[in-house]
Protein backbone atom coordinates (compact mmCIF):
# COMPACT_ATOMS: atom_id res chain seq x y z
CA UNK A 1 0.00 0.00 0.00
CA UNK A 2 1.16 3.36 -1.37
CA UNK A 3 2.77 5.51 2.27
CA UNK A 4 0.30 8.34 2.24
CA UNK A 5 -2.22 5.62 2.91
CA UNK A 6 -0.42 4.94 5.99
CA UNK A 7 -0.07 8.39 6.88
CA UNK A 8 -3.31 9.35 6.18
CA UNK A 9 -4.48 6.45 8.62
CA UNK A 10 -2.11 7.71 11.56
CA UNK A 11 -3.57 11.51 10.94
CA UNK A 12 -7.24 9.81 11.18
CA UNK A 13 -6.32 8.07 14.44
CA UNK A 14 -4.54 11.04 16.17
CA UNK A 15 -7.26 13.09 15.35
CA UNK A 16 -9.99 10.34 17.28
CA UNK A 17 -7.71 10.15 20.23
CA UNK A 18 -6.98 13.86 20.45
CA UNK A 19 -11.18 14.57 20.27
CA UNK A 20 -11.64 11.33 22.87
CA UNK A 21 -9.41 13.67 25.31
CA UNK A 22 -11.10 16.72 25.44
CA UNK A 23 -13.23 18.45 27.89
CA UNK A 24 -16.45 16.38 28.81
CA UNK A 25 -18.51 19.35 28.82
CA UNK A 26 -19.08 22.61 30.96
CA UNK A 27 -18.24 22.08 34.75
CA UNK A 28 -21.98 21.74 37.01
CA UNK A 29 -20.30 22.45 40.10
CA UNK A 30 -21.01 19.73 43.22
CA UNK A 31 -23.11 16.98 42.15
CA UNK A 32 -25.15 13.72 43.47
CA UNK A 33 -26.44 10.72 42.38
CA UNK A 34 -30.30 9.50 43.47
CA UNK A 35 -31.65 5.78 44.09
CA UNK A 36 -34.97 5.07 45.88
CA UNK A 37 -38.29 3.23 44.99
CA UNK A 38 -41.59 3.52 43.19
CA UNK A 39 -44.47 2.39 44.73
CA UNK A 40 -48.52 2.89 44.38
CA UNK A 41 -50.47 2.42 47.24
CA UNK A 42 -47.81 -0.04 49.27
CA UNK A 43 -46.91 -1.73 45.98
CA UNK A 44 -43.71 -1.58 44.34
CA UNK A 45 -44.12 0.07 40.60
CA UNK A 46 -42.05 -2.41 38.31
CA UNK A 47 -41.61 -0.77 35.09
CA UNK A 48 -41.57 2.68 33.66
CA UNK A 49 -39.02 5.78 34.16
CA UNK A 50 -38.13 8.07 36.64
CA UNK A 51 -37.36 11.51 34.91
CA UNK A 52 -35.95 14.83 36.57
CA UNK A 53 -36.20 18.17 35.55
CA UNK A 54 -33.87 20.88 37.52
CA UNK A 55 -36.13 24.04 38.18
CA UNK A 56 -33.66 26.96 36.67
CA UNK A 57 -31.54 25.15 35.22
CA UNK A 58 -32.99 22.56 32.44
CA UNK A 59 -30.76 19.80 33.84
CA UNK A 60 -32.03 16.16 34.39
CA UNK A 61 -31.76 12.59 34.48
CA UNK A 62 -33.97 9.46 33.64
CA UNK A 63 -33.65 6.23 35.52
CA UNK A 64 -35.26 2.94 34.37
CA UNK A 65 -37.50 1.08 36.94
CA UNK A 66 -36.43 -2.12 37.61
CA UNK A 67 -38.57 -5.32 38.90
CA UNK A 68 -38.63 -4.43 42.65
CA UNK A 69 -39.40 -1.27 41.83
CA UNK A 70 -35.75 0.47 42.66
CA UNK A 71 -34.46 3.29 40.29
CA UNK A 72 -30.77 4.93 40.15
CA UNK A 73 -29.52 8.12 38.24
CA UNK A 74 -25.53 7.08 38.57
CA UNK A 75 -24.32 8.45 35.75
CA UNK A 76 -20.35 9.53 35.71
CA UNK A 77 -21.48 12.97 35.97
CA UNK A 78 -24.15 12.76 38.59
CA UNK A 79 -26.72 15.33 38.67
CA UNK A 80 -26.01 19.16 39.31
CA UNK A 81 -27.10 19.91 43.16
CA UNK A 82 -30.19 21.71 43.01
CA UNK A 83 -33.84 21.54 42.76
CA UNK A 84 -35.67 19.22 40.52
CA UNK A 85 -39.31 18.29 39.18
CA UNK A 86 -39.74 14.14 39.59
CA UNK A 87 -42.40 12.51 37.35
CA UNK A 88 -42.95 8.68 36.89
CA UNK A 89 -43.76 7.55 32.89
CA UNK A 90 -44.70 4.07 32.11
CA UNK A 91 -42.80 2.27 29.77
CA UNK A 92 -43.72 2.52 25.85
CA UNK A 93 -45.44 0.06 23.57
CA UNK A 94 -45.76 0.35 20.27
CA UNK A 95 -49.29 0.39 18.95
CA UNK A 96 -50.90 -0.88 15.29
CA UNK A 97 -52.94 1.84 13.87
CA UNK A 98 -54.46 -0.12 11.28
CA UNK A 99 -52.73 -2.19 7.69
CA UNK A 100 -52.15 1.34 5.94
CA UNK A 101 -50.59 3.18 8.96
CA UNK A 102 -47.05 3.17 10.64
CA UNK A 103 -46.91 2.20 13.45
CA UNK A 104 -46.06 4.08 16.76
CA UNK A 105 -46.12 3.97 20.37
CA UNK A 106 -47.99 5.34 23.33
CA UNK A 107 -47.69 5.11 27.34
CA UNK A 108 -48.46 1.70 28.05
CA UNK A 109 -51.92 2.00 30.09
CA UNK A 110 -50.80 1.72 34.07
CA UNK A 111 -53.46 1.99 36.92
CA UNK A 112 -50.62 2.53 38.93
CA UNK A 113 -48.81 5.43 37.28
CA UNK A 114 -51.47 8.05 37.93
CA UNK A 115 -51.94 10.43 35.22
CA UNK A 116 -51.30 13.10 38.12
CA UNK A 117 -47.23 11.62 38.47
CA UNK A 118 -47.08 11.62 34.59
CA UNK A 119 -46.70 15.65 34.28
CA UNK A 120 -44.18 18.02 36.08
CA UNK A 121 -47.14 20.60 36.67
CA UNK A 122 -49.15 18.03 38.65
CA UNK A 123 -47.18 15.42 39.90
CA UNK A 124 -45.98 17.45 43.19
CA UNK A 125 -42.96 16.05 43.31
CA UNK A 126 -39.63 17.51 43.70
CA UNK A 127 -36.70 16.32 45.32
CA UNK A 128 -33.42 18.25 46.21
CA UNK A 129 -30.17 16.76 45.58
CA UNK A 130 -27.03 17.78 47.32
CA UNK A 131 -23.50 16.51 46.23
CA UNK A 132 -22.98 13.14 46.70
CA UNK A 133 -25.75 10.38 47.78
CA UNK A 134 -28.98 10.79 47.92
CA UNK A 135 -32.49 9.06 48.23
CA UNK A 136 -35.83 9.61 47.32
CA UNK A 137 -38.80 7.02 47.77
CA UNK A 138 -41.64 7.67 45.19
CA UNK A 139 -45.15 7.23 47.25
CA UNK A 140 -48.00 7.36 44.82
CA UNK A 141 -51.49 6.97 45.31
CA UNK A 142 -54.41 6.89 43.04
CA UNK A 143 -56.32 9.75 45.73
Amino acid sequence: MPSSYYFCLTLAIQALLIAGCGDSGPDLGPTGTLRGTVMFESTPVTEGSVHLSHLQEGHGGVAQIDGSGAYAIDSYRGLPVGTYQVTVIPPMVEVDAGPNSPKSESPKDMKNIPQKYRDPSTSGLTVEITAGENTFEINMSGK
